[in-house]
């Protein structure tokens, strides 16, 4: 099999603390065990040769980690990547928009949970119009699409939906909608009450704009998306909970400290750290070999045997999403 999409955790830091991602006892990951960015890039470049072609710079927040574009910009010097994206909170995305344009970012996907400042805050102790000027700022810069994320959970802002739509309008962002996922629980435990299916969402959508006609553009597989197509908006509904997308999975996860991870659903990791800086190019390939026979045999597992994704318990915020 080929890996065409890898997910790059640079740190388990975040400046948010959302109640279902971060708990308070988290114990962060020293300096020197976290990757450098030159290891990254070969790891990026050694996956080339086996389909990795799109890559995601996650964190925790990776805006926290110094000098980020400097990563962006090894990166981009590899010729077979053809696209370049970071999942961030965006808090301090203003003071980061140019370099990481100049450094060669192609997208950004934004995390919101709330379009209402008091509930912004109830959820991620941080300040909405921060997000919103990192947003305006990288509009103005020419990313594009930015697509948003928000995470609907049931009894606290599932009434949002339409706003939501709405913000896209407004903003010309793409919105995702995604379920809430029981992995690595922050300090409030997860219930499954709390699970808002997004096909109740999407009815919610379709009554106010019609039906959504299904979108021709090609993602990384998670999200199913969707076009409102008098308004020339599109609207995702990510559902690992009510509606799973394991088939043909070809994603990776690259944890800040070095480990792969094969599937969110588990804690099952290769460490590549040690053969990074220590070993050869070709102790790298032998282990990439190792990690698709792996992730094949992973794959087959979790459709065989409907693992939970409670199953996980690294917290989230050193998984990179």
């Amino acid at each position: 099999m080929e890996i065409s999409y890898l997910r790059i955790s640079v740190t388990d830091k975040c400046n948010l603390k959302c109640f279902y991602c971060r708990p308070d006892n988290q114990e962060f990951i020293p300096h020197e065990e976290i990757l450098r960015y030159e290891e990254i890039a070969r790891l990026v470049k050694a996956m080339t040769k086996y389909g990795l072609r799109k890559v995601r710079i996650t964190g925790g927040e990776p805006l926290v980690r110094p000098q980020i574009e400097n990563l962006v910009k090894l990166i981009r010097e590899i010729p077979e990547i053809e696209d370049i994206g970071m999942t961030t909170n965006a808090i301090t995305l203003k003071h980061h928009a140019e370099k990481l344009k100049e450094a060669g970012l192609d997208r950004l996907n934004i995390s919101i949970d709330s379009l209402k400042p008091e509930l912004f805050h109830q959820i991620t102790k941080g300040r909405l119009e921060d997000v919103l000027e990192g947003i305006r700022m990288s509009k103005k810069l020419g990313f594009d699409p930015i697509k948003v994320n928000a995470v609907i959970i049931k009894g606290l802002n599932e009434d949002e939906a339409l706003d939501f739509v709405k913000f896209a309008i407004d903003y010309g962002v793409e919105v995702r909608f995604i379920e809430m996922m029981p992995i690595g629980q922050g300090y409030i435990k997860w219930d499954e009450e709390m699970v808002k299916p997004l096909d109740q969402v999407r009815e919610k959508i379709e009554e106010r704009y019609g039906r959504l006609i299904p979108s021709t553009s090609i993602g990384s597989g998670a999200a199913r998306v969707y076009e409102i197509p008098k308004l020339g908006v599109k609207i995702g509904f990510i559902t690992p909970i009510s509606n799973p997308f394991c088939d043909g999975c070809s994603k990776l996860r690259l944890t800040a400290e070095g480990k792969i991870k094969l599937c969110l659903r588990t804690d099952e990791e290769l460490s590549v750290k040690e053969v990074l800086r220590y070993g050869t190019d070709e102790d790298l390939d032998e282990f990439l070999r190792k990690v698709l026979i792996a992730k094949e045999i992973s794959n087959l597992n979790i459709q065989k045997s409907n693992y939970a994704f409670s199953d996980c318990v690294r917290v989230m915020t050193s998984i990179g999403g």
